[in-house]
C-alpha cells in the first residue's frame, strides 16, 4: 500500500502534464514542440546593399547585406527581413555561389534563423535568379529551438537592387 500511496503523485503529475500539452499548454519541452511540423512559405521582399568582396583570389564577388519585410507561414503578415550573404564568382566556374545567413521577424521578439546556400548561373542578362537550399538554426522566443529546412529561389535584377525577392517552401520543426 506504501508503494502505490507514492506512485500516485508522479502518476498524477505526468496525467496533468499529458492533459497540458494536449490542451496546447506551453510545459517545459513542449514550448518548443509547438512549432513542430508546420508548413513554412514565406516571400520576402528587400533591399539590398552590396559591396565587392576584398578577395579576389577565391571568391572574386560582392558582400550583400539586406533588409525588408517577409509574409508567410507560420509568421503571418507583417515579418521582418534582414540577411547577409556572401556571393563569389570564382569558387563554382560559371556560377554564383551564394552563402549566407537570414533572421526573419515574426514579432513579439519572435524570431526565426537560418543558413542557405544558392546557386544561379553567371549571365549577361541583369536578372539573376538564385536557388538552393537553407536549414533552420534556432531563433527566439516560439522558435528558440526550431529546425527545419527546404527550398529558397530569389529574383535579383543587378541593376535595382532595391527591390529584390526570396522564397522559402519547407517545414519548420
Amino acid at each position: 500500500m506504501r508503494i502505490a500511496v507514492r506512485q500516485w503523485p508522479a502518476r498524477t503529475l505526468g496525467a496533468t502534464a499529458a492533459a497540458l500539452l494536449l490542451a496546447g499548454y506551453p510545459v517545459g519541452a513542449a514550448h518548443a514542440t509547438a512549432q513542430h511540423g508546420r508548413d513554412m512559405n514565406i516571400t520576402a521582399h528587400f533591399a539590398a546593399i552590396v559591396s565587392a568582396d576584398p578577395d579576389t583570389v577565391t571568391c572574386g564577388g560582392f558582400d550583400v547585406t539586406a533588409q525588408g519585410s517577409a509574409a508567410g507561414a507560420p509568421i503571418g503578415g507583417n515579418g521582418t527581413w534582414q540577411d547577409q550573404e556572401k556571393a563569389c564568382t570564382l569558387s563554382l566556374p560559371g556560377q554564383y555561389d551564394i552563402n549566407g545567413t537570414a533572421v526573419i521577424g515574426a514579432g513579439a521578439g519572435n524570431t526565426i534563423t537560418l543558413t542557405y546556400h544558392l546557386t544561379a548561373p553567371l549571365t549577361e542578362t541583369p536578372v539573376v535568379h538564385p536557388s538552393g537550399t537553407y536549414l533552420v538554426t534556432g531563433g527566439t522566443g516560439a522558435y528558440a529551438y526550431a529546425t527545419g529546412g527546404g527550398r529558397m529561389n530569389a529574383v535579383v535584377d543587378l541593376k535595382d537592387t532595391s527591390h529584390v525577392s526570396a522564397s522559402l517552401h519547407g517545414t519548420l520543426y
